[in-house]
């Protein structure tokens, strides 16, 4: 009895693949873009300076400058963080630095900055985000309906409703 081989490989172009990679590849190009401080730095901008200065100063790069040789012989670096900051607000950003660096610190635990290097620079203002009364930020109508025309055809209503919800949440982030 002889049997015929099938071609056991599969039919498909497309493999299903999980989101979280998908996410651990984004992050991972943020990462390796801005390094862990900075990355850590950039994403968490508004809660360290606050809406106002949001509005009015981004952060640019970290610079990594030789202070001293320890005991062993490898130098030691103190890390000073580059801020662009709009000339309007730049003598009160410049007043509340002390408080910057210390919000920065506290997310690491250590003194990750030694101090802000303030370069006067124009800065586009943000969109305004609204929020709702809980303070979590609201999609627009418009938004909501062009996430809906983008599914609107699929037939699997789960999904579409997955998409939906994806949708909002990436409107959210940006």
């Amino acid at each position: 009895m002889h049997m015929d081989k099938k071609n056991n490989k599969s039919k498909r172009a497309f493999i299903p693949q999980k989101i979280g990679d998908t996410v651990k590849k984004i992050n991972r190009k943020f990462t390796s873009k801005f390094g862990q401080i900075e990355f850590i730095i950039h994403s968490n901008w508004e809660k360290i300076v606050g809406e106002y200065f949001l509005e009015f100063s981004e952060p640019k790069q970290i610079s990594s400058i030789p202070h001293h040789q320890s005991e062993v012989g490898e130098t030691i670096y103190k890390n000073y963080l580059n801020v662009s900051v709009a000339p309007a607000a730049a003598l009160e950003f410049q007043h509340f630095k002390d408080i910057i660096i210390e919000k920065i610190n506290s997310y690491f635990g250590y003194k990750a900055i030694i101090d802000l290097r303030i370069v006067q620079n124009y800065i586009p203002k943000y969109k305004s985000i609204k929020k709702n009364h809980n303070g979590n930020i609201m999609v627009s109508k418009n938004d909501l309906k062009n996430l809906k025309n983008k599914v609107d055809k699929m037939t699997n209503s789960d999904l579409k409703q997955s998409l939906v919800d994806l949708g909002i949440n990436i409107t959210k982030g940006s």
